[in-house]
């Protein structure tokens, strides 16, 4: 006789809780860490690269490069509903999947960084670029959204590209003038990788709302028979 299906409901606004409670703790213990290395005693390079925002086999951009994911495997969900619901508007959503797909095997590869190697220029104005054009390309599927979900899409790119794009611009003098191993620097890259961050769970929180709303969708986790 088959045993009972258990249900273990995952709560969206438990999910968006704990993420920003991640982050919040990530984001501290790398600027602890930058303080403590650069005004009080030296640490050890492994311990500082474990908690570093900036350096790529870290906790930090582990994390960074999960929640990308998630984004892209909640996104690539919804294409399926709104197809599902002869929405016109599904490959938008697909589009999305893809492009959060694509940053979080870029957020461990670190595509844009080999770009700065084979450029004069930092990686950031053409991805400012590549924004503007993927911003006016979704101008119409934003106008078919609700307001309020608009919006919070709007704000939630706004943040993250403030930190991937202008965050990056503004330290750009630090490369230059050779001045990455210093505190300044190191206490700039927390606030990049925290709006950056940021900016995902936000468009995160704001896309389980919609999928709340549109499709009345509960989440949870159904073992088979």
């Amino acid at each position: 006789m088959a045993k009972p299906a258990m249900k273990l409901p995952l709560r969206p606004h438990e999910v968006i809780r704990w993420l920003v409670i991640s982050t919040v703790l990530m984001l501290c213990v790398h600027s602890l860490l930058t303080i403590v290395h650069y005004k009080f005693f030296e640490l050890p390079w492994l311990l500082r690269e474990l908690f570093d925002v900036d350096e790529e086999e870290s906790i930090p951009t582990w994390f960074s490069s999960a929640l990308l994911l998630l984004t892209s495997l909640v996104l690539f969900v919804t294409a399926s509903l709104a197809r599902q619901s002869k929405d016109s508007h599904a490959a938008y959503w697909f589009g999305l999947g893809l492009g959060f797909g694509f940053m979080s095997v870029d957020e461990i590869a670190g595509f844009h960084e080999t770009l700065n190697t084979v450029t004069e220029f930092s990686w950031a104005l053409p991805g400012l670029l590549v924004a503007t054009i993927v911003g006016v390309a979704y101008l119409r599927f934003l106008s078919s959204l609700p307001s309020a979900t608009a919006i919070r899409f709007i704000m939630s790119g706004a943040v993250f590209v403030g930190g991937a794009v202008g965050v990056e611009l503004a330290t750009e003098p630090y490369l230059y003038d050779d001045a990455l191993d210093t505190m300044a620097y190191n206490l700039w890259t927390p606030v990049e990788e925290g709006m950056e961050i940021g900016g995902v769970i936000m468009f995160l929180s704001a896309l389980f709302d919609y999928l709340a709303s549109r499709f009345k969708m509960e989440l949870q986790f159904v073992p088979r028979r």
